[in-house]
């Protein structure tokens, strides 16, 4: 297999899912930020659609007259979700090959970077656990806007000082590969056995890895 890029610059890598398994409750983080949507006036119909950050968004919208208020609800959201990120952090288990396929990338002198939408408190714990380590890390206090939007990606470049055309993105959600897209980099979807066959469908990644051995290989090459 050719490499997807032959002047590989850097690679990103999003987090849960993706390097490590939380558990996170997704659900009830989905759950506490529509009640918090509510609160402030807004409708289930009025927030249909919107992933959980985006409910967050709408919510302190909502209160743009009165920015003291707009403020404090993005606050409590924010506490709420990093509270049951925590609450899981200490369950992370390493998904198969995640360690070998960063220690092998930065064995060969290849910037390594994390960009997650989750808070940086969980995320460091995770990692501690996993035993991973990289060169940087995005997390969701860093960015005003977050993936799908490039700013987290094109932010994590610039911390490497390096070019979007010339590095990857992975990712085990659509997020991710929109992400990348977005920024101008080639982009992995790692299609997890539990996930439908037809999830990026819409996403169009430049390659589709069903394990992060495959996924080291579309990198670097089967032949290196």
């Amino acid at each position: 297999m050719k490499p997807l890029l032959s002047n590989l610059g850097s690679v990103l890598f999003d987090l849960d899912g993706t390097l490590v398994e939380t558990n996170i409750d997704f659900a009830l983080m989905r759950r506490e930020m529509i009640r918090l949507a509510v609160e402030v006036g807004l409708s289930e119909i009025d927030i249909q659609g919107l992933d959980i950050l985006g409910i967050v968004d709408a919510a302190a919208s909502a209160l743009a007259d009165d920015p003291q208020k707009s403020r404090q609800i993005r606050d409590d959201a924010m506490r709420i979700l990093e509270e049951i990120e925590l609450r899981h952090a200490h369950e992370t288990r390493q998904i198969p090959f995640a360690r070998d396929i960063v220690s092998h990338l930065k064995q060969r002198g290849i910037p390594v970077g994390i960009v997650t939408r989750n808070c940086r408190a969980a995320s460091v714990i995770s990692l501690q656990i996993a035993q991973i380590e990289t060169d940087i890390m995005i997390c969701r206090e860093d960015s005003i806007r977050h993936k799908p939007h490039p700013e987290p990606v094109l932010l994590a470049l610039s911390q490497l000082n390096a070019e979007a055309k010339s590095s990857v993105m992975v990712g085990d959600h659509i997020m991710d590969i929109k992400s990348g897209k977005a920024a101008g980099t080639r982009t992995i979807g790692f299609l997890r056995p539990d996930r439908p066959g037809d999830l990026f469908d819409e996403a169009r990644p430049d390659f589709i890895a069903y394990n992060l051995r495959e996924a080291l290989d579309a990198i670097i090459g089967s032949d290196s």
